[in-house]
């Protein structure tokens, strides 16, 4: 599970518009313009300027009022102006008019996120962000440098900013490859890795073993989605997973229609996102051409004619109510997804350097 410290970290940091270029320390000793060396419970600041650090009380004792006259006191000692308190329980009055006299925010832990955020991209998630829901299987679809794995490493960055873990499933390449790819990835992905929020797993060497003594009989088809669905529901409840991508899903499947439904059944996990990709064949929608049939929705996603540079994402389903079936336009720049202004014409500097995957 996430540490307290962590969850507290990327809230205080959304509270203070840090993004996520920052660094961050538990327990930090600072010494203060008096000589005296205080504690604080935890400390961000920001890699742009280290001048700019954030001090932060976690937590609330039944005596708040004192806390916050010593906390407002040794932030003070220390030259620090931005601070914050980090609660789980409603302030009284009497205290929250204190923290703002002290310009100290309130910073609650169990804040209501936004149950629409999919990808942060205003346009895309207000079309579909309210159908995708915990419990159901979501496949992004599309040919070579379309942006899927951009697009999955960018719904686990969002999942990240709001306080959910989140993992990645590599089935067909080596995890330092991929991590030394995301590493400059804008929107965070990176330090969230590095800080345990998103966790990445490579299997491919696991399911050639696992698939070696399969056939087209039910029973050993049902007992490899068991073995596989059982570690996988074990990965998910060993790191508090909710955001879950497997990328890509087709080397774990079989084109065999009593398969596949029984699979995408098994990796319906409640309470957690699954969003899985694969590449495009027979019928220009999946792998297979029968995929699809079995999730709860499918998004392709293709180059832009005559601009390899803008990428289209088309709903070809999406269950659970109505949405926009015009294809949203969008880059894969330095700052991660951004749509596209066909008006625009100014460039944005790639993502994946032409190796977007």
């Amino acid at each position: 599970m996430m540490a307290e410290s962590q969850m507290d970290v990327y809230k205080v940091a959304q509270e203070f518009s840090l993004g996520d270029d920052f660094t961050y320390g538990v327990n930090v000793k600072l010494r203060g313009r008096s000589g005296i060396e205080h504690k604080f419970d935890l400390v961000l600041t920001s890699k742009e300027d280290e001048r700019t650090k954030i001090a932060v009380l976690q937590g609330v004792s039944d005596d708040l009022i004192t806390d916050i006259m010593e906390f407002n006191a040794i932030a003070r000692d220390c030259g620090i102006q931005l601070k914050a308190i980090a609660t789980d329980r409603e302030l009284s009055k009497s205290e929250m008019n204190l923290a703002k006299v002290c310009n100290i925010s309130v910073v609650k832990k169990n804040y209501e996120k936004q149950t629409n955020t999919i990808l942060g991209v205003k346009k895309f998630d207000e079309n579909v962000g309210e159908l995708i829901k915990k419990g159901s299987v979501y496949m992004i679809s599309g040919g070579p440098g379309t942006g899927k794995t951009a697009i999955s490493c960018q719904f686990l960055a969002e999942g990240a900013k709001m306080g959910e873990k989140g993992m990645i499933i590599l089935t067909d390449r080596q995890g330092r490859n991929f991590i030394s790819q995301v590493e400059s990835f804008s929107n965070g992905f990176g330090n969230y890795y590095k800080n345990g929020i998103i966790e990445v797993l490579e299997i491919s060497d696991r399911i050639m073993k696992l698939k070696a003594n399969v056939t087209h009989e039910y029973q050993t088809m049902s007992s490899y989605i068991r073995t596989l669905t059982n570690q996988l529901k074990t990965f998910v409840a060993e790191f508090n997973v909710t955001r879950l991508v497997i990328d890509p899903v087709t080397p774990l499947i079989i084109p065999d229609n009593d398969f596949l439904n029984l699979f995408f059944r098994s990796i319906s996990i409640p309470q957690v996102y699954t969003l899985v990709t694969s590449g495009i064949g027979k019928n220009d929608f999946s792998a297979f051409g029968l995929e699809q049939s079995f999730v709860s929705g499918l998004i392709k996603l293709e180059d832009e004619l005559n601009d390899s540079e803008v990428k289209r994402a088309s709903i070809i389903k999406m269950s659970g109510g109505g949405y926009n079936a015009a294809p949203f336009k969008f880059k894969i720049t330095t700052k991660g997804i951004v749509p596209y202004d066909e008006d625009d014409s100014t460039s944005s500097s790639p993502l994946f350097n032409q190796v977007i995957l």
